[in-house]
């Protein structure tokens, strides 16, 4: 093709020459690109998130359900039905977590507005008390050993209540403390917390179902032991996700004035007295007296995390609007375990104080129910054939004497 070897290596050279600019161009181009792309994440970062958002979300969604149906198979359908005849139990659960808890709430918002908890930790802190704590509650419950039973009949009740009395009470509470301010409301999307309670109904039916269809205690040990797992995993997932925030909500949640901490960790602890206090003056089992108090004061802190991030677009207020949930997390986490520690001491759980507290947490007293006396069944029933042959030999002895005395007669 070429008659001089010379226009051959001109070609090459040309031929290698545009390649090389080409290159440099095209890399050029992908140096800003980056750069540009880099600029957009930090200017928009909820905009990059937002991808990420569907993938946690079906995560989330997917470890709630598995806990909360674990949680439903393990418990007995009949001490479901006998635990919704307990009308005492169940009203004051449900008037606990639809009237004073969020009532608290109110008085905590029109109390300290003057000393420093402004309006979107007053509004946070409302929507965190309206809602109702959900599986968490029922996690609590059965690492505890207290009722099971009870706590997934208040949890479906107040899960289906929760639909109508959500909504009425941020609106009622918010514009009752804030005015206008309130309409903040407005902007919350009820579609992600629907879906939310959708998935622990559906969790809750499926697994009462196959609890009452099978009736296996192994398969209730397997069910209890999948939401327990199912249960630490989620609390590590909000874990990962509240702490993915950055410094702004860190730096906001351990710089505010004392009447943000005695603000919101007040409902919660005053709601748990209010409740064990209620309980125990109904005459309600021990082990039901810890799951009243447990679900009553116990929030789904997830729901006020979300409404948040939609409702102050400010970051700043933004950040202090989420170190709410955050803080009030961590208050009742550490009320609710302070308070089963105490209980499983004083022997208020299924599981017998002698019961060491991690063996006790273990294991679930909802399938195989506590030892009697802290003995086991074998000893139980050697127990019994000694003190039946004892018996036998104090009717031969009682016998042997009466023949004597017939005699001597």
């Amino acid at each position: 093709m070429f008659s001089d070897p010379r226009d051959v290596d001109l070609k090459a050279g040309d031929f290698l020459s545009d390649a090389t600019r080409e290159l440099s161009m095209n890399a050029q181009d992908h140096a800003a690109l980056s750069q540009e792309v880099a600029a957009l994440a930090a200017a928009h970062p909820e905009d990059i998130g937002a991808a990420v958002n569907p993938v946690t979300e079906s995560l989330s969604n997917v470890f709630l359900f598995l806990l909360i149906f674990g949680m439903s198979a393990t418990v007995d359908v009949d001490s479901l039905v006998r635990q919704l005849k307990n009308k005492y139990a169940i009203f004051m659960g449900c008037l606990m977590q639809f009237g004073i808890m969020p009532f608290l709430g109110y008085l905590v918002c029109v109390s300290l507005q003057k000393h420093g908890l402004n309006g979107a930790m007053g509004i946070t802190l409302l929507i965190v008390l309206a809602s109702p704590g959900g599986s968490f509650s029922n996690l609590w419950v059965s690492v505890f050993n207290a009722d099971l039973s009870l706590s997934v009949a208040m949890t479906t009740i107040s899960t289906l209540l929760s639909c109508f009395f959500l909504p009425f009470n941020l609106s009622l509470y918010a514009h009752a403390a804030y005015g206008q301010q309130g309409d903040l409301l407005n902007n919350i999307d009820f579609t992600p917390i629907f879906v939310s309670l959708g998935i622990v109904v559906g969790g809750i039916f499926l697994g009462l179902l196959c609890s009452w269809k099978i009736k296996s205690p192994k398969l209730a040990k397997i069910a209890n032991a999948l939401g327990s797992v199912s249960g630490i995993g989620l609390i590590m997932f909000s874990i990962l996700l509240s702490g993915s925030g950055g410094d702004a909500e860190s730096h906001a949640l351990w710089s505010q004035d004392w009447s943000f901490y005695v603000g919101v960790a007040l409902p919660c602890i005053v709601g748990m007295i209010l409740a064990n206090v209620v309980a125990v003056i109904a005459k309600l089992k021990r082990p039901e007296c810890m799951t009243l108090s447990i679900e009553c004061c116990y929030q789904n802190a997830g729901i006020a995390t979300s409404a948040a991030v939609n409702l102050f677009p400010n970051p700043a207020i933004k950040a202090q609007a989420l170190a709410v949930p955050l803080f009030y997390g961590m208050v009742q986490a550490t009320v609710v375990t302070l308070y089963c520690i105490i209980c499983h001491y004083a022997n208020w759980s299924k599981a017998p104080k002698t019961v060491k507290l991690c063996a006790a947490m273990t294991k679930t007293y909802e399938i195989e129910g506590p030892p009697k006396n802290g003995i086991k069944d074998d000893d139980t029933k050697m127990v019994d054939m000694d003190t039946l042959a004892a018996k036998k030999n104090d009717d031969a002895s009682d016998g042997s004497s009466i023949a004597e005395s017939a005699k001597l007669v």
